[in-house]
């Protein structure tokens, strides 16, 4: 079983990806570790038949940056950095944010006033209708 994993911290880079052979063994914990990746980590999980198509796509991916970087779909967007941990860890406690969608509502809703008053509709748009729905309960019953 080969792992490649790839991350930078600079926005204009390739955020995370991880190719993974796929083997007998790598099948039996595929589905655990693509969950672990692509959920937990909001990294892009890539399953390759070997050791040559992995370096095959990779170089790929490294051309493709070069030549046209917009239209690279494994270039992470630019985020805005959130300024304060402790705001984030506080949106991660709302039901049904978490980790994967908390820095989500914070780029579009930079507070927790904005987003408490944020709009089911305006709440659809990051998180979906099921979360969205949580989040707005949370606060008006909070009121």
């Amino acid at each position: 079983m080969a792992w490649v994993a790839a991350g930078t911290g600079d926005a204009s880079n390739l955020q995370g990806i991880v190719v993974v052979e796929k083997t007998q063994i790598s099948e039996q914990y595929f589905p655990a570790i693509q969950k672990f990746t692509v959920l937990d980590l909001g990294m892009v999980l890539l399953p390759v038949a070997n050791q040559m198509e992995a370096s095959c796509l990779i170089i790929q991916l490294v051309q493709e940056q070069i030549k046209e970087p917009r239209k690279n779909p494994f270039l992470g967007r630019k985020q805005t950095l959130i300024s304060e941990p402790a705001l984030l860890r506080t949106v991660q406690q709302i039901p049904g944010v978490g980790k994967v969608k908390a820095p989500l509502l914070l780029q579009k809703f930079p507070s927790i006033q904005q987003l408490s008053n944020a709009s089911i509709q305006e709440l659809e748009q990051v998180v979906g209708q099921a979360v969205a729905q949580q989040i707005y309960v949370f606060f008006t019953q909070s009121r």
